[in-house]
């Protein structure tokens, strides 16, 4: 997992992402907006993709994305990259959270 703000940054070649964070292109993606005390993937002990990187971008509320069993903040303009293999889920906290989440190739289409 790495942690970067929204005002980090940096359009590249493909997207907003791919100037800052190691990605290539977006295979797929959505908003997703969590009740409060909701979990992601709930009934899935682990939750992983191994063809792509995931990046969240919290747009309202907070609460926590945990990655590999640890719990890590999660609020407003916090952008953080889930790397392939990563086992993770998200979950509201007290205020309802909007999730902007999107799939991303490795750099090269790999």
């Amino acid at each position: 997992m790495r942690r970067y703000s929204l005002y980090d940054l940096r359009r590249g070649d493909f997207n907003v992402l791919d100037g800052t964070l190691p990605v290539g292109r977006l295979v797929n993606g959505g908003l997703h907006f969590y009740e409060p005390g909701e979990v992601s993937h709930a009934s899935e002990e682990r939750h992983v993709h191994t063809d792509h990187y995931e990046v969240f971008i919290c747009l309202q509320g907070g609460g926590m994305v945990e990655v590999e069993g640890v719990e890590n903040p999660f609020r407003a303009g916090d952008v953080i990259l889930i790397e392939p293999g990563e086992s993770h889920h998200v979950r509201s906290g007290d205020d309802p959270l909007a999730n902007l989440w999107m799939g991303a190739l490795h750099r090269g289409g790999e």
